[in-house]
């Protein structure tokens, strides 16, 4: 539930536009999608042999295509519970995010890492956690120059934070993530977006219900 939440407001007009630049010399020859084509019918059948000959194929054509990266670790990690391949491709990841030093890539590698979709108790604890702490940081520096990103920014860190045991400055990222999208000239509709993707994390990481402003959010049902 927490990735739909969270992963809706990143679908923004700017994330739109900068997604649609990335794929759009693929999509003009259908080569990309062709290719896409090839890896659904695959993991379909979980010919996995197929699928990730094509993924290969697919990043040295379409390096700038983050999306074609997460399928991948899913495909891995999530499909084929191959946590050693995972872990390597992981890691490259964060890898070529860090030396993009771009804040997309860098926050999408660390929502990889984090993300609560995958079981990582197959992966190496204390890299992973150290990792993410450089990550984490590369983002901070960043989130302090590009003003109107510090909001959906938030929620990478915050999940990086939470996870790492400092929930604490968790909740403080979010409380403030909250008073910079209510001073931001957005649309309506997106600014309530961001504010109850927001609310529902900080819900989830103070265990009671959260309000501001008129939106007031409960924390998610416990797990029996």
């Amino acid at each position: 539930m927490l990735k739909v939440i969270d992963g809706s407001w990143r679908a923004s007009a700017e994330a739109k536009d900068a997604e649609k630049a990335r794929i759009a010399e693929g999509e003009s020859n259908g080569s990309y999608n062709a290719l896409c084509d090839r890896i659904q019918a695959a993991t379909e059948i979980e010919d996995w042999k197929t699928a990730l000959a094509a993924f290969e194929e697919g990043i040295n054509l379409f390096p700038d295509i983050i999306p074609l990266r997460e399928w991948h670790l899913g495909t891995l990690i999530g499909g084929m519970h191959d946590m050693d391949a995972g872990w390597i491709a992981l890691g490259q990841f964060a890898r070529d995010a860090i030396e993009r030093n771009s804040e997309e890539w860098l926050f999408e590698a660390l929502d990889q890492l984090f993300d609560r979709e995958y079981d990582y108790s197959g992966l190496p604890s204390a890299e992973r956690f150290s990792m993410g702490k450089e990550l984490s940081e590369r983002i901070l520096k960043l989130y302090q120059q590009q003003a109107r990103s510090r909001a959906w920014s938030s929620l990478s860190l915050a999940l990086y934070y939470h996870e790492s045991g400092d929930n604490g400055r968790a909740v403080d990222l979010l409380e403030k993530a909250l008073k910079f999208v209510d001073g931001e000239s957005l649309p309506e509709d997106e600014k309530e977006m961001g504010l109850l993707q927001l609310l529902h994390r900080l819900a989830d990481y103070k265990g009671e219900q959260v309000c501001h402003g008129k939106y007031c959010v409960l924390p998610p049902p416990k797990q029996p």
